[in-house]
């Protein structure tokens, strides 16, 4: 997925906070927050971790009295598999945009990793016969492949473009694609292709980014405020 290059977001940007978070109900911890190339870092005093970028299901500045951490604007990160994630800077409130801000552009930008599409050029005399193959259903149960979330196929009059998305990146498509179940089925179309297939470059991607009216860009510090003024 290509992001918008927003002057120096992604290069000046300070890539190390100091934050307090809490998972869930748990305790709140001091510590710093890294944004990696591929994943967020918590790191405390007692212990550390790794959020993958691809385990973020939404981003945005929680502003609720249940989403503030010592009464501040802090940063929610919605996961798949654990509890909601809420951090707060520890000296400028202001940075809670910018952090927000950064999270969902990394967020977005692991997308792009989880999709695979694959072309198969198809005989035109054969796209009757490649739709009822088509409407017979994929070689495998979706709902039992744990690396699959998504699976769609489209059909022109000379191809079929396979497209699935994995939350676990590429390699566990690829996986997926070797099964001996996919290899079965792929003998009913040998007789159907026009030509070898191929992956297909991403080569431009947008999306809106799931953040609504809940980011809001907080004020920088003011003179004679300590804190960075108002953040209501």
């Amino acid at each position: 997925m290509h992001l918008p290059r927003r002057g120096s977001i992604m290069g000046d940007m300070q890539k190390t906070y100091g934050v307090v978070w809490r998972e869930g109900d748990a305790p709140v911890v001091a510590g710093k927050l890294e944004l990696l190339p591929r994943g967020l870092r918590l790191e405390g005093r007692e212990r550390a971790q790794e959020i993958p970028y691809g385990e973020v299901e939404g981003v945005h500045v929680g502003r609720s009295p249940d989403e503030r951490l010592d009464g501040r604007a802090s940063v929610v990160v919605e996961r798949r598999s654990a509890p909601p994630l809420t951090m707060s800077t520890v000296a400028q409130p202001s940075l809670v945009g910018e952090i927000a801000e950064r999270l969902a552009q990394l967020q977005l930008g692991a997308r792009q990793a989880r999709r695979l599409a694959v072309v198969l050029p198809v005989k035109p005399e054969s796209r009757a016969a490649v739709r009822a193959l088509l409407e017979a259903g994929p070689p495998f149960d979706p709902d039992q492949v744990a690396a699959l979330d998504r699976h769609e196929v489209f059909l022109t009059s000379n191809e079929v473009v396979f497209v699935f998305e994995s939350p676990l990146g590429p390699d566990a498509l690829t996986e997926l694609l070797a099964t001996p179940e996919v290899w079965q089925a792929a003998s009913a179309w040998r007789e159907h292709l026009a030509a070898a297939p191929r992956i297909a470059e991403d080569a431009f991607s947008w999306e809106r980014p799931e953040l609504g009216n809940s980011v809001h860009y907080l004020p920088t510090p003011g003179p004679g405020d300590s804190d960075g003024g108002d953040i209501y």
